[in-house]
C-alpha cells in the first residue's frame, strides 16, 4: 500500500502562524505535522509514501527527508498549487494503479487511528467521525445501507448516518484506477479549480466504499489558528495519553 500525501497547499489562513512555510510543517509539540504523519504511517506498516509538494516544496522535502527513517518517501511536484487540490491528486496519478491511501497532510492524529484504516477488512474505506460537530465547513460523509453514498461540505439530510471525513481514503488498486480515470475526465473538461473531494461522488456511484467509525478518537484538521491552539492544548495530550496507556 502506498500513501499519497497531499502537501501542496499554501494554507493562507495560517500564514501568520506558519511564518510563511507550508502548513503541513506547522509544529505540534515541537514536531511538524507531516513528520508526525510519516512516523505513524511507518508504525502501522505502510512501506511507501508519495508526498505531493507545491508551495514551499524545498522546505517540505527537507523536513520529510530528515523524518523518514522507516518509510520510503519520494516527492512529486504540483507547480499549479494555487489552483484546486484536484491537481495535486492528479500529480500522483502514476501511483493510482495500486492500493493507496489518499491523505491530507494537515491532520494531526495518532497511529491507532491510522491502524483502524490500514487494518480495515474493507478494501475501500473512509474514516468517519460521527461525534464531530458539523459547523458547515467540514466534508461530511453520508451513509446509506452501510456504504458511503456521498461526501458534501456541510452534509445533507436523508441518510442513515452522517459523520465528518478525517481526510483519509483507502482504495483498492481497481478503485484507484477508476479514480484516476475520473480525475482525467474532470481535468480534461477544465475543472482544475475544484477540490479533489468533489470527484469522490462520481467514484461512490461506481464503487462500494465503506467506512470505519473513529468516534471519540483524538484527531484534528488544522485550518485556522484556533485549530493549532486546540491541537497543542487538547488533541496532542490525548494522543500521547493513549499511547502511554498501551493503545495500538
Amino acid at each position: 500500500m502506498t500513501a499519497i500525501i497531499l502537501a501542496a497547499g499554501v494554507g493562507k489562513r495560517l500564514l501568520s502562524a506558519s511564518r510563511g512555510r507550508p502548513k503541513c510543517l506547522l509544529e505540534i509539540g515541537g514536531r511538524p505535522l507531516l513528520c508526525r504523519l510519516l512516523d505513524n504511517l511507518a508504525a502501522v506498516g505502510v512501506p511507501e509514501a508519495v508526498v505531493v509538494t507545491g508551495f514551499g516544496a524545498e522546505h517540505v522535502r527537507e523536513a520529510a527527508g530528515r523524518a523518514a527513517a522507516n518509510i520510503a518517501v519520494r516527492f512529486l511536484h504540483n507547480p499549479r498549487y494555487n489552483e484546486g487540490a484536484i491537481l495535486s491528486l492528479w500529480t500522483a496519478r502514476e501511483v493510482l494503479d495500486r492500493a493507496v491511501l489518499v491523505m491530507d497532510a494537515d491532520v494531526l492524529c495518532g497511529k491507532a487511528l491510522l491502524r483502524r484504516l490500514v487494518e480495515s477488512p474493507q478494501p475501500n474505506c473512509f474514516l468517519l467521525d460521527a461525534s464531530a460537530e458539523n459547523t458547515g465547513e467540514e466534508q461530511m460523509l453520508l451513509v446509506r445501507e452501510g456504504y458511503v453514498r456521498n461526501i458534501v461540505r456541510g452534509g445533507a439530510a436523508g441518510y442513515d448516518l452522517t459523520g465528518e471525513s478525517v481526510g483519509f481514503l483507502r482504495l483498492s488498486a481497481e478503485a484507484a484506477r477508476l479514480l484516476r480515470d475520473l480525475l482525467a475526465a474532470r481535468i480534461a473538461a477544465g475543472a482544475t479549480a475544484i477540490e479533489h473531494e468533489e470527484v469522490y461522488p462520481a467514484l461512490l456511484e461506481r464503487v462500494a466504499v465503506g467506512f470505519e467509525r473513529i468516534d471519540g478518537m483524538p484527531w484534528i484538521e488544522i485550518d485556522f489558528p484556533d485549530d493549532l491552539e486546540r491541537a497543542e492544548r487538547e488533541v496532542l495530550p490525548r494522543i500521547v495519553a493513549a499511547c502511554r496507556a498501551g493503545g495500538r
